[in-house]
């Protein structure tokens, strides 16, 4: 999953609104069942899990907001279809999120309050920073898209 998130951030491309949806509901979900997982394990407090989402979720849309904001986006010929620049903050995100995670959980016990918090946190920030980005990288391209004249 990392390989196939690496590649398809490292060069230009064309993405279908479907399919951008479609990948951005794969990672939050993939993110999720991760929060799940941790939940199932460690047994935290159902605060500790609803404060993770809160704070993760509080920082990280506006920076999804903003990365979106500067995200380059062109529309394509064909109606649906969108450009899409090279990014590798996408993949750096969630690498750092999980790799994050990870380390929080190696230096406090599974047990922790602020480790479950953290940790879980760090996830939420990353599901807020991508679902955020491409909601701002959807509003761009409808902007161009309706702007284009259609061919006939």
């Amino acid at each position: 999953m990392i390989a196939l998130i690496l590649y398809r951030v490292s060069r230009p491309q064309r993405i279908s609104v479907t399919r951008m949806w479609i990948w951005v509901g794969m990672l939050m979900l993939l993110a999720a069942f991760a929060v799940y997982g941790s939940a199932v394990m460690f047994h935290p407090a159902p605060w500790e899990i609803v404060v993770s989402a809160v704070l993760g979720l509080v920082l990280g849309v506006p920076l999804g907001l903003l990365r979106g904001h500067h995200t380059q986006v062109s529309a394509t010929e064909r109606h649906g279809v969108m450009r899409l620049g090279a990014s590798w903050i996408t993949a750096l995100i969630y690498l750092a999120a999980f790799g994050g995670r990870f380390a929080v959980r190696l230096v406090l016990p599974p047990t922790s309050a602020v480790g479950n918090v953290v940790s879980d946190g760090l996830i939420f920030f990353a599901i807020g920073i991508i679902g955020a980005t491409y909601y701002a990288v959807y509003r761009k391209y409808e902007q161009l898209d309706h702007a284009t004249p259609a061919s006939g």
